[in-house]
């Protein structure tokens, strides 16, 4: 039986409102997950007012290194997809000290624990709430992207995903390499974090088991084995200096029913999704509402 600490609905209609002013209400819940080391992931849902009068499609959302639950504006489309009637989950992966929002964070984290996270919020969704687990999509960023190719490859958690949206996912074998500043670079934070423990990466500890799986697992090379046929959209900026053009476009071709959509903004890796107002998150949040509708909807 799983165990969960649930934080009672923070946000309602109004609330829901008031962050897009048109669509469908929605409801909001905050919830903990216990880590057996005794640290928690913090996790948020976002779903249509109504949920339990039908199955909704569910899409699970993950974020890139260093970001959080709300980097690169998750949090305006997780409200965006649960007004189209999707319900969402999302997670913090770097782990609470406390099941507290303002709890410490022990900057530690993995790509093996980010996958038991997002996997342990989609159980959580399936166990509260009348979710079609046929209809069940991944939304990623960055490393996160990898994370989500991780699962779509394995049926990770039990569940045969329905399709996956990327942006920038961070998903060949040389990804993190360039990010960290190449190999010789790579090679000595691997052997710091051998000798000490862990070594330091924009406030984030990389312990020898961080490096160790991103070497043993490309999951360009394992996209055709379960999730080949099924749709996959990959985002990527022209101007990305944290994951180039043709790392996205390597991820795209490992998958046979894939959709590669370039922009081009000095936002960087941002893709303006964070932004207040912005003509290009528009047509980006628009796409991604438009390809989760599609591809759930005609599961349920």
């Amino acid at each position: 039986m799983k165990k969960y600490l649930v934080l009672v609905v923070i946000a309602i209609g109004v609330l829901a409102l008031f962050l897009r002013p048109a669509g469908e209400s929605v409801e909001v819940e905050t919830f903990y997950l216990p880590h057996d080391d005794g640290t928690y992931a913090y996790c948020e849902a976002v779903f249509p007012k109504h949920a339990g009068e039908w199955h909704m499609p569910l899409v699970a959302m993950g974020h890139g290194f260093t970001g959080t639950l709300n980097s690169g504006g998750a949090e305006e489309l997780a409200h965006r997809l649960a007004e189209a009637g999707i319900a969402t989950v999302r997670v913090d992966f770097d782990p609470r000290v406390e099941a507290d929002k303002k709890a410490e964070k022990t900057n530690m984290y993995s790509l093996s624990s980010m996958e038991a996270d997002l996997a342990a919020a989609i159980d959580y969704m399936c166990e509260h709430y009348t979710i079609n687990e046929a209809a069940i999509g991944l939304y990623a960023r960055s490393m996160g992207g990898r994370v989500a190719m991780m699962m779509a490859n394995e049926n990770y958690g039990g569940y045969e995903y329905a399709c996956m949206y990327l942006v920038a996912p961070a998903g060949t074998k040389d990804a993190m390499i360039y990010y960290m500043g190449g190999q010789e670079k790579w090679d000595e934070m691997k052997t710091s974090a051998a000798a000490l423990g862990y070594v330091e990466k924009q406030g984030q500890k990389l312990t020898p088991q961080w490096f160790a799986e991103f070497e043993q697992y490309d999951p360009c090379e394992h996209g055709w084995e379960n999730f080949g046929n099924k749709p996959v959209e990959v985002l990527y900026n022209t101007d990305d200096y944290v994951v180039t053009s043709s790392t996205s476009i390597q991820c795209a071709a490992a998958y046979e029913h894939s959709l590669t959509i370039e922009v081009t903004t000095d936002d960087g890796h941002g893709y303006e999704m964070g932004y207040k107002e912005s003509e290009l998150k528009e047509e980006i949040m628009e796409g991604i509402v438009k390809f989760f509708k599609n591809n759930l909807e005609k599961n349920i």
